[in-house]
């Protein structure tokens, strides 16, 4: 009884965060063209251009909101923080209503030009899980969100090397 009332037997919560990720990847495209899939008020944007509804929040500079045919129930918005054209693009994200233990996000670009047409993209990713996310299941959150991070970046690749309609074809048999 006494064990019970210094919470030995209670499930530990895992920390909130931030915690970061990073991946990086050459592109063989120049770096503007790498720029305007990443740039939301771009009309090239990678996810626009897959099917996505990208769209301004009225009366809110650089900032957008996207919402995805196979989950129209949830709002991703998004806030630029940082836009450096061709060179490094960064916003804040989170999901309206809230999706799983993710609260919110920071998600950051930087491209640097390598030699004519090739390009290496850096991206970083500062994620904040919910409150209330258990410590067994804070493991499965902190691998999605690598594996988030590496998808992310390779679709990057296969759309700026590629084209749309090979990034549309892996997004529509991917979650990630």
């Amino acid at each position: 009884m006494e064990t019970e009332i210094f919470g030995l037997f209670k499930p530990k919560l895992a920390p909130l965060g931030p915690f970061e990720f990073a991946a990086e990847v050459e592109i063989a495209k120049p770096a503007g063209e790498v720029y305007s899939l990443i740039d939301w008020a771009d009309e090239r944007h990678a996810k626009r251009v897959t099917g996505n509804k990208v769209e301004a929040v009225h009366g809110k500079p650089d900032h957008f909101r996207m919402i995805m045919p196979m989950m129209p129930e949830f709002q991703f918005m998004m806030a630029v923080t940082d836009a450096e054209p061709h060179r490094k693009y960064a916003y804040d994200s989170l999901i309206k209503p809230q999706c799983g233990m993710f609260a919110h996000s920071h998600e950051s670009y930087e491209i640097e030009d390598l030699d004519v047409g090739n390009c290496r993209v850096t991206l970083s990713l500062s994620v904040t899980f919910a409150e209330g996310l258990l410590m067994r299941d804070f493991a499965e959150e902190v691998a999605k969100m690598a594996a988030s991070v590496q998808s992310t970046i390779q679709k990057l690749k296969l759309q700026a090397e590629h084209g749309a309609a090979v990034a549309k074809a892996i997004e529509s048999n991917t979650l990630i």
